[in-house]
């Protein structure tokens, strides 16, 4: 009787185990307060990115990432201060075959010459507005069709 209660205890510590760990939040860094806009679509996108940091920065690059043909002009920030605001906005050709593309923007620190640098990365991922998905081919295979045989009540 006294193992059963034992066995209880020790599913019910697990269970609190489990739910603390699956109710924990990842650390995120938004030290940049970096966002984007959409100003134009079309075949050349013009974006807008805007950076309202908490924290301030050594350098600042957007850099063109996935799905991305053409980005002009570049756009790069030196000595970010902490409270300003700072924006650019860059006309950007996204590659026909891809339903979006990505801008990074990627600030970095040095807090410490003898550590690493600090980074902070964000991803933007915009739609793509000239994106045409492929047509379905045909096949060329047969497609089976239902065979229905006369029932012994139709045969006339």
């Amino acid at each position: 009787m006294n193992d059963h209660y034992v066995l209880r205890a020790t599913a019910a510590g697990m269970l609190a185990l489990i739910a603390g760990t699956v109710s924990a939040t990842p650390p995120s860094h938004t030290s940049l307060g970096a966002t984007f806009k959409i100003v134009s679509e079309g075949r050349d996108n013009i974006i807008e990115i805007r950076l309202r940091p908490t924290a301030s920065f050594d350098t600042v690059d957007v850099e063109a990432g996935s799905g991305v043909q053409s980005f002009t002009p570049p756009c790069a920030f030196s000595a970010v201060e902490a409270g300003g605001a700072y924006s650019c906005q860059v006309s950007v050709a996204a590659k026909r075959k891809h339903p979006s593309f990505t801008l990074n923007v990627i600030g970095t620190k040095a807090v410490d010459p003898e550590k690493p640098r600090i980074v902070e990365v964000h991803h933007f991922t915009v739609p793509n507005a000239q994106f045409a998905p492929p047509s379905a081919t045909r096949s060329r295979q047969p497609i089976p069709s239902l065979v229905t045989s006369p029932s012994k009540d139709n045969t006339k």
